[in-house]
């Protein structure tokens, strides 16, 4: 009798329980070269790829502090981008001041008009300017003097201010937020 199709799928599977039945009751063999070869491997990998995640923390490391970097110098180059126009304007600045120095107080109606248009003007300017971070240096004679911050032009012996300290102011200074971009020229005292 001829077997149909199931019958021998029937014999297939059953032949194939057998077979593992008998594979699981055999011993297992370990290849233990194998086994360490591949222990071996892996932990090499391991290190490898510990060692690349080391060097990508530290590629990261310094990507951000150039990050950092590059974006102090751009905010710095933008607050002083203006530096060379403001220190331009400063001499004008400078001219009026003398201008109005030498105008004489007893003048007439027309002449004080002039004055406090010349005011005006300076005063208009300096407010322009300091919205773009000018401001004057502060400079009073008996005030110490400090050469990172003043330019001494002369020394003069004064029995009114102690040695050291400034005692005439000559030229104003400025200075562009925190960056100085003119000194006061002073004069400072010998002592007596």
């Amino acid at each position: 009798m001829e077997k149909t199709k199931v019958d021998k799928l029937k014999e297939m599977m059953k032949a194939k329980k057998e077979a593992d039945e008998k594979k699981a009751e055999e011993p297992v063999s370990k290849d233990t070269a194998g086994t360490e070869e591949m222990m071996a491997q892996i932990k090499a990998a391991e290190e490898e790829a510990k060692t690349h995640y080391d060097k990508l923390l530290r590629v990261m490391a310094e990507f951000e502090n150039y990050r950092k970097r590059i974006e102090r110098e751009k905010t710095e180059q933008a607050r002083f981008a203006n530096q060379n126009v403001v220190s331009d304007l400063v001499l004008p600045l400078d001219d009026l001041d003398r201008v109005i120095e030498h105008l004489p107080k007893d003048a007439t109606d027309e002449i004080k008009a002039i004055s406090e248009g010349i005011e005006l003007v300076r005063n208009h300017m300096l407010t322009a300017l300091s919205k773009h971070g000018l401001t004057p240096v502060e400079v009073s004679p008996g005030q110490p003097f400090d050469p990172a911050l003043h330019e001494a032009v002369s020394h003069v012996q004064s029995e009114e201010y102690p040695e050291g300290s400034i005692v005439q102011v000559m030229r104003k200074g400025y200075q562009l937020h925190d960056r100085l971009i003119r000194a006061p020229m002073v004069s400072v005292s010998k002592g007596e």
